[in-house]
């Protein structure tokens, strides 16, 4: 595995519930410093509630606090690191950008295996979402996340079983 961008040991087994947010920050480290950090941010959020006692797990999310204290220091004064509602905004627009792009390339009929890692990586940047408290995830963003979770394996299960993927939600049909 090659060194992390973000300076951060492999993920220990009992972490394994952030390595989709680490991923996805170490992605967006370069292209989006932002997403980047609220991506890190959650993955500390969801590994402290994991309340490991494991020495590796502790010394993993100190590693991740320290990443992300310089994430922030190198992205500097921002409103959509510093204001909540700039913050929930700015991740909404990105993660439903990711799903609007697997979803055209889905519906289209032009599903490939990136397709599906788009709607993974879509779920996972809205999940991220769930870091402000006191923007509650919408009920259409809980349905996307569904959804594309459920599109990504059924896109996926399509390519091993060799045929090609189904356009849509079940039932869907292009008029």
């Amino acid at each position: 595995m090659s060194p992390s961008i973000l300076g951060l040991p492999t993920v220990p087994a009992e972490l394994k519930p952030l390595a989709a947010y680490i991923q996805r920050a170490e992605e967006l480290n370069n292209q989006d410093k932002i997403v980047s950090y609220w991506c890190a941010y959650y993955a500390a959020q969801v590994g402290i509630g994991l309340k490991s006692r494991d020495p590796a797990s502790r010394d993993y999310l100190f590693a991740l606090l320290g990443s992300l204290e310089r994430l922030k220091a190198e992205i500097g004064a921002n409103d959509a690191i510093d204001l909540e509602s700039v913050s929930s905004a700015y991740v909404e627009n990105f993660a439903l950008k990711v799903f609007a792009n697997a979803d055209n390339e889905d519906r289209s009929g032009r599903a490939t295996r990136s397709t599906a890692k788009k709607f993974l990586a879509a779920a996972n940047f809205l999940e991220v979402l769930k870091t402000f408290p006191k923007s509650d995830v919408s009920e259409s963003n809980e349905d996307k996340i569904r959804y594309s979770k459920w599109k990504a394996a059924d896109i996926a299960k399509a390519f091993r079983e060799g045929r090609k993927p189904v356009p849509g939600p079940p039932g869907w049909a292009e008029e």
